[in-house]
């Protein structure tokens, strides 16, 4: 949704850093919707190069959708170029006539900005609260040291859902079965003739064949149609921050703040005016992708929480559905999230938090929050050279190096 000041609609892209369990499953899902053919005969290119020597370009030569597009051309720069260049990487710098903003347009280009990270500490226990981003671009890495340092210091790394302690198999069922409809037979049959035909051709564009989802919610719909064109933009879901750091964690020292059930209800239990209501916005503005993944991405990267809580509120505009539905995935998870980190500060561990960054902006917050409950945390800056000699104040304020 993402509207501007204008009221104009944008992608509803802001899902995908508010839910993390169903990365897992729509990935799975999206490897059988590339092969499915569409009824929108069209062909599309995607152009990669490798920053070691950017002045060669690869193509995905024609392909039947945007997202197969973007695969092939970065498959064929990392086959020319794993030998030949083993510093650097391949990354898409257009996707048809639309340029992709570069990884390294996207970062902060100032010595001294925030990050999105707090440190909370009780008499007993440190924790790190940090705002993710669910897909990545490789160029985005490594990611401030402030970060990698604070997960050091944690003896344990909590997500918003722990999806490795479930099968991707067992993701994928449970995914199924909140997200299959219930009361209508197909998709088609909740949708006017022309939101239908202006929704398939925007699947189609990136891959995603509405006769294979007929028998889904529109909820599984946009937030598929929402992955497939962050994909195809190169954001890659094995690059999300929780990948990152799952990976030197052992299993017994990663924790939740969620369950799978809990998130999946959150999206499939929502009315169906509703989700067609998301939906329709998602498919309204889709054209203005690279713009709304940019501006995302750019936010977090600076540390911009102000910046980042207008792009999440402006998407809602004066619609009381689209209000509503933001107000349940954010300030109500919000709320619940915080509890459960006030719970850790009452241990004798440490802990590195990750949650969507949206749940660290605006004026409902888990920051927000947990400051009403008695809990103040200092917010980390980019300049601080170490973590563990930083001084700790017990209140909001800027934790950063003072020459």
């Amino acid at each position: 949704m993402f509207e501007t000041a204008l009221r104009r609609t944008k992608p509803k892209a802001f899902a995908l850093i508010s839910i993390k369990a169903l990365v897992p499953a729509l990935a799975l899902l999206s490897t059988n919707l590339l092969l499915c053919g569409s009824a929108f005969a069209e062909s599309h290119e995607s152009i990669a190069i490798h920053t070691a020597q950017p002045s060669i370009e690869y193509t995905s030569g024609p392909q039947p959708n945007r997202t197969a597009a973007a695969l092939a051309a970065n498959d064929k720069c990392k086959t020319a170029t794993t030998e030949v260049h083993p510093q650097g990487y391949c990354e898409l710098v257009r996707m048809d006539n639309v340029p992709i903003t570069q990884a390294s347009e996207l970062k902060a280009n100032t010595q001294r900005h925030p990050l999105f990270l707090w440190r909370f500490t009780s008499n007993t226990s440190t924790l790190y609260l940090a705002g993710s981003l669910h897909l990545l671009k490789q160029g985005l890495y490594p990611l401030p040291l402030q970060y990698e340092q604070a997960f050091k210091l944690s003896n344990k790394l909590v997500l918003e859902v722990n999806t490795d302690q479930i099968s991707p198999g067992e993701i994928y069922a449970k995914t199924q079965a909140a997200a299959r409809l219930t009361k209508q037979r197909y998709l088609r049959e909740s949708l006017s003739a022309l939101d239908y035909s202006r929704l398939a051709r925007t699947a189609a564009l990136y891959g995603v064949p509405l006769q294979a989802l007929q028998s889904y919610k529109p909820a599984m719909v946009y937030t598929q149609l929402s992955l497939m064109g962050f994909i195809a933009l190169g954001y890659d879901p094995e690059l999300g921050v929780e990948e990152h750091f799952s990976k030197s964690k052992t299993p017994e020292d990663i924790l939740q703040l969620e369950s799978l059930d809990l998130q999946l209800g959150f999206l499939f239990a929502q009315s169906m005016e509703t989700q067609i209501a998301v939906l329709m916005d998602t498919v309204k503005q889709f054209d203005e992708i690279e713009t709304v993944a940019s501006s995302l991405v750019q936010a977090w990267a600076k540390g911009d929480d102000t910046a980042m809580a207008k792009l999440v509120a402006e998407q809602n505009g004066s619609s009381k559905l689209l209000r509503d539905f933001s107000e349940q995935l954010l300030d109500q998870r919000n709320v619940g999230m915080s509890k459960k980190i006030a719970d850790y500060l009452n241990t004798n561990e440490n802990y590195f938090v990750l949650v969507g960054a949206a749940h660290l902006a605006g004026p409902n917050s888990i920051i927000k929050v947990l400051e009403k409950n008695g809990f103040h945390g200092e917010r980390i800056y980019s300049d601080l050279p170490n973590l563990r000699d930083a001084p700790i104040t017990h209140s909001t304020t800027e934790v950063s190096h003072t020459p």
